[in-house]
């Protein structure tokens, strides 16, 4: 080896070491930028999750960007403005929330980041899993939360029904729903009779109609009673007349001339604005829940949310919003048509049935025992209307035997027949509830 010597090898040598304690202090720098600039993610990350926790809406103005996003499983999106208006209102809070398997992945101006959580909102028994993936952006020397996009993991999503209800896949379950509650007083004490004897299992109410209170009334009195919504934009009798929940000059589209719900479901398709449908069916929930009614699950009147995909993407969205189940099947086109709009996971019977205008009066009991023997395992609804065929009833449906007084009436009668309650019993049907089937969500 050459030695270096004379003043000039002194200096170089000398230049050499600074060059060498430069270059070590600017790595040295350079690292512990790059830990801070991890651990400021690392702490982003925990305090937005923390914030979502505790509901924490002073904390998500700070971390969120002005452009955030959240986009749900049901790609329902919503803005910063939208979470942090829903966290101060209190409809969105959580009594658990954990997240693992975190993979952070950081650029120059912006990380991303991927993980699990395990949930459970304050009004739910059971906690829920999802996947999501959280991008930041770096705003001065903040990190701050651009976009969040969570995928809701349902437990046995791809099993059956039954089976994900806890019976074998070869059991045949039986929803009995009554229609059409609040709309009249006989409609009312028929439908009450036949929960109380259990002739039924469930029954949906139509919050707009007369006869509203009454049900109230029920619902205090009988907590265990499944009562779901009847969602309603339709007004159909000739004389007897009902409209919106929320104000008329707030949801024009949604009456007629005359001040009142339109007649069908087409003119529905034809006039009705989504946001004032929106609007209208969450007054509706509102102000059953104001008055006491818990509903176990939704359907709409006449099938008019379901008339149209831009309809049926509202109502979807109402009900994941309130963690309702909806009425569906697999068997009936009207059902089909909307299957691809659900989400993974939500539940969906097998298969509804309800006697139509080619079942003839004398047919009546005949028709529903025909059905239970030869109900296929798997999860079956039947909606039923039922009233006397008394001077109310026949009042109100003047002029219109389909779903008219004598039809509700013998809808009565066939569901307390011995015939029929001897085909449950006779084909090992398992009679469940709407309530049941929300257990899931």
């Amino acid at each position: 080896m050459r030695l270096l010597s004379g003043p000039g090898s002194i200096v170089r040598a000398a230049m050499v070491r600074a060059a060498t304690i430069l270059v070590v202090a600017s790595l040295v720098s350079t690292c512990v930028c790059l830990a801070d600039s991890h651990a400021d993610l690392l702490r982003a990350h925990e305090a937005f999750h923390n914030a979502l926790r505790d509901a924490d809406s002073p904390a998500l103005l700070r971390l969120l960007d002005d452009h955030f996003t959240w986009t749900h499983t049901d790609s329902q999106v919503q803005s910063k403005s939208d979470v942090v208006g829903t966290i101060r209102d209190g409809k969105l809070r959580y009594a658990e929330l954990r997240t693992d398997q975190e993979t952070f992945n950081e650029y120059a101006k912006a990380a991303v980041v991927t993980g699990h959580s395990t949930r459970r909102y304050a009004d739910a028994a059971k906690p829920f899993e999802l996947r999501y993936t959280l991008t930041f952006v770096k705003s001065g020397r903040d990190w701050k939360v651009a976009a969040y996009h969570t995928t809701i993991f349902t437990p046995g999503a791809g099993q059956p029904l039954q089976v994900r209800l806890g019976y074998p896949d070869t059991a045949k379950l039986l929803i009995l729903n009554a229609d059409d509650l609040a709309v009249t007083h006989s409609e009312n004490i028929a439908s009450f009779a036949a929960l109380d004897q259990k002739l039924i299992t469930s029954a949906t109410v139509m919050v707009p109609c007369p006869w509203f209170t009454e049900v109230a009334a029920y619902a205090k009195t009988h907590p265990e009673a499944d009562l779901g919504l009847h969602l309603t934009l339709t007004s159909e009798w000739q004389t007897f007349r009902w409209g919106p929940i929320a104000s008329r000059a707030l949801v024009p589209s949604l009456v007629g001339p005359d001040g009142y719900f339109y007649a069908s479901s087409p003119d529905v398709v034809k006039h009705a604005k989504l946001d004032e449908v929106e609007m209208e069916i969450r007054a509706q929930i509102e102000r059953a829940k104001s008055m006491g009614v818990e509903p176990s699950h939704l359907d709409a009147h006449m099938h008019s949310l379901y008339a149209s995909p831009e309809l049926f993407g509202v109502f979807l969205k109402v009900a994941h919003d309130y963690k309702l189940p909806i009425r569906g099947a697999r068997n009936i086109k009207l059902f089909q048509a909307v299957l691809p709009l659900m989400a993974r996971g939500d539940p969906v019977p097998d298969a509804i049935f309800s006697p139509g205008v080619d079942v003839p009066p004398s047919g009546w009991t005949d028709y529903y025992v025909n059905l239970i023997n030869n109900l296929q395992p798997g999860v079956t609804e039947i909606f039923v209307h039922l009233a006397h065929d008394d001077a109310e009833t026949q009042a109100v449906t003047v002029d219109h035997p389909n779903w008219g007084a004598a039809w509700r009436q013998r809808e009565v009668e066939a569901v307390s027949s011995p015939a029929f309650r001897r085909a449950l019993e006779d084909n090992l049907i398992i009679l469940i509830g709407w309530r049941d089937i929300k257990k899931l969500l």
